[in-house]
């Protein structure tokens, strides 16, 4: 990891941020991800087309069988009719006729055979019943003929269902009876064993129908994919030059602040050195950084709004200055939310003047009601001015400056924050407090290379340095 972050340091004095961050995009984690959803939606339509194609031939095996069926039932009926049987007083006739049904059932081309068959009142009563007695599954099939008869006491059913026993699939079958006057008098139930091989042939057709599909799917993926691809290619670039574009334009305003302000950039990168590496130390999240490192660049955005009179004046202001001075935040918030890519910079420009116990402004604020970015700059921003040489003062000792820092622990500042970073003060003043602007600078680029590159976003958890 170390090896790395040198090397993008290097790349960045070398070469630029623009360029790194072009050359470092999010191009094969896009790519990736493409491939990746493009199989996944391959494979989830193959399983749905799998599905349907699976529910349609069973249905069309059902309705083969279901027609077949009802021929004989229809000849059944007939044969019944012809007899003068009486199904309530004549029913050994009536079971002897539901025997040659049940070896009609057994003609149905490919399909299977017809296992057992019962004929009920229209009160749902059983009159008669025959089964296939040397049925290898029989005891199973009386019991699914027991649930029929159930529900039928109950009401009679006239759609037809898949059953699957021990991996073998009946459909149950039901239709009307009627007397010689053309009124229904009963309705005729059966049990429909599918066979073996019209399970394979539905098998087998439902693998040529999803082998086609899978076919169809992966060649339209492999057709699309460059186009895509290019597509993606194309808008990578302008997105990533809209970023450029961004943090360049966030530079240059911050550096034009300053410049009126102090006649310097250095401010405004230490700041943010110091406010990024504090919210590393609590692990904050890297959106919330980012918001925190354009906050910590435009804190003092609104002072363009101030008068030189009052924010060049050398000696102390008076009341009334330091009220139109205090403006200076609002001036900001306008300026920052004007911009969706800045909007989330409100939480430093707006609160960093906020303090822990409250009496800060503009809102006077208390604890964690002010926003961590801010409790984390406000620590920051004090930090720089204390170990700083400024026109009206002289630079500060570290021990001097933490020993005020430490004064305001739970007044001025959050009290967790401040512990935390007291923990990193020492390696970060020997670094950047008196470090030259080249040294500021690169640093500063690594920071914008790490948190806006999206190579670090989308292809590298590890956020620490």
């Amino acid at each position: 990891m170390l090896e790395k972050i040198s090397s993008l340091i290097n790349s960045c004095d070398k070469h630029g941020l623009a360029s790194l961050l072009r050359s470092k995009g999010a191009r094969p984690f896009i790519h990736r991800q493409l491939a990746l959803r493009l199989i996944t939606a391959a494979v989830i339509i193959s399983l749905l087309l799998a599905v349907v194609v699976f529910v349609l031939e069973y249905r069309r095996l059902g309705k083969q069988v279901n027609n077949r069926a009802a021929e004989v039932v229809s000849n059944f009926n007939d044969q019944i009719q012809r007899l003068g049987l009486t199904l309530e007083y004549q029913q050994e006739e009536v079971r002897q006729e539901l025997k040659m049904l049940l070896i009609a059932g057994k003609s149905i081309p490919a399909a299977g055979k017809l296992v057992y068959a019962s004929i009920y009142n229209l009160e749902g009563m059983q009159v008669a019943a025959e089964f296939d007695s040397k049925h290898s599954q029989i005891v199973t099939v009386k019991e699914l003929a027991k649930a029929i008869e159930e529900r039928l006491r109950n009401k009679p059913i006239s759609e037809q269902s898949f059953k699957q026993i021990k991996g073998t699939p009946f459909i149950r079958l039901s239709f009307p009876l009627y007397d010689s006057f053309g009124n229904q008098s009963s309705s005729i139930e059966g049990i429909f064993e599918v066979s073996e091989r019209a399970r394979q042939e539905v098998t087998s057709r439902i693998a040529r129908s999803v082998s086609g599909a899978i076919a169809t799917v992966l060649l339209t993926t492999i057709i699309l994919y460059p186009v895509i691809s290019r597509l993606i290619n194309q808008l990578t670039v302008l997105t990533e030059n809209l970023v450029e574009s961004n943090v360049e334009t966030l530079r240059v305003i911050g550096s034009a602040i300053a410049k009126r302000d102090s006649d310097t950039d250095s401010h405004n990168y230490r700041v943010t050195i110091y406010s990024v590496a504090l919210a590393e130390k609590i692990e904050l999240k890297p959106k919330i950084i980012q918001g925190l490192i354009k906050g910590a660049f435009l804190h003092d955005v609104g002072k363009i709004g101030i008068s030189d009179q009052i924010l060049m004046k050398p000696g102390k202001l008076s009341e009334e200055e330091y009220e139109a001075m205090k403006l200076h935040v609002q001036h900001g918030v306008d300026i920052v939310t004007q911009s969706e890519w800045l909007s989330d910079a409100v939480d430093v420009v707006g609160y960093h003047h906020e303090q822990f116990a409250g009496g800060g402004y503009p809102a006077g604020l208390k604890g964690n009601a002010i926003p961590v970015n801010a409790r984390i700059f406000a620590i920051s921003d004090v930090f720089d001015a204390l170990t700083s040489k400024r026109p009206y003062k002289e630079q500060l000792t570290l021990d001097t400056s933490l020993e005020i820092l430490s004064q305001g622990r739970g007044t001025h500042f959050d009290p967790v924050l401040l512990d935390s970073f007291l923990e990193i003060s020492t390696p970060l003043y020997e670094q950047f407090a008196n470090g030259t602007n080249q040294v500021l600078f690169k640093r500063m680029e690594f920071i914008i290379l790490k948190y806006f590159s999206k190579e670090y976003r989308y292809g590298d958890d590890d956020q620490s340095v």
